[in-house]
């Protein structure tokens, strides 16, 4: 990984082929993340993703944004908004999902003789196959990054950014609607 830190990293973000995971319908996203909050709250299976895969998620997740010394994509239940949306609105990316795990497991066995998972590596381990991924498989790497991006960032109700931990990263106030009286000129005389 570069010493970017990971204010300036998210800044740096474009828009990837992934931008599906920050654009999808408002509606869709709603019942995504209110099963997500729910599933995460009860600690209830995952959906879509084995434990393995979820494994892996959580551990890549979580080394694209680390929690150091603020919470990062694990505390901000990443995974479980993965998880929820593919089983709604994202359906049609579970391949693209299976691929990239897939992809991760194979860069950390290639990479670490022995190891038999992405998420059983150390993380100076797991952030050299994270950089591997990046040079040698861009567009998975870049895929990661959305998923991860829209589970941290979207709003909190879409069942990521639990507890707006990644809005309160960024300074993001979320004001998002204003109630009466806004001042003098609202009060009833």
């Amino acid at each position: 990984m570069s010493s970017l830190s990971r204010r300036n990293f998210v800044a740096a973000l474009g828009s990837g082929a992934a931008a599906v995971w920050l654009t999808a319908e408002a509606h869709d996203l709603l019942a995504a993340g209110a099963r997500a909050a729910e599933a995460a709250r009860t600690n209830s299976p995952f959906k879509v993703l084995t434990a393995d895969q979820a494994a892996e998620l959580d551990a890549a997740t979580s080394r694209i944004v680390p929690s150091d010394g603020t919470p990062g994509a694990r505390e901000a239940n990443v995974v479980r908004y993965i998880d929820e949306s593919l089983a709604g609105w994202a359906k049609t990316e579970r391949d693209d999902v299976n691929k990239t795990v897939a992809e991760l497991t194979r860069l950390a066995i290639q990479q670490r003789k022995g190891a038999k998972s992405f998420a059983a590596l150390t993380p100076a381990d797991q952030d050299a196959v994270i950089a591997t991924m990046e040079k040698t498989k861009g567009s998975r790497f870049g895929y990661l990054r959305e998923m991860t991006m829209g589970g941290m960032f979207a709003n909190q109700q879409y069942g990521g950014n639990a507890n707006k931990s990644g809005w309160k990263m960024i300074g993001f106030d979320d004001q998002f609607s204003w109630a009466a009286p806004f001042g003098w000129y609202d009060r009833n005389v």
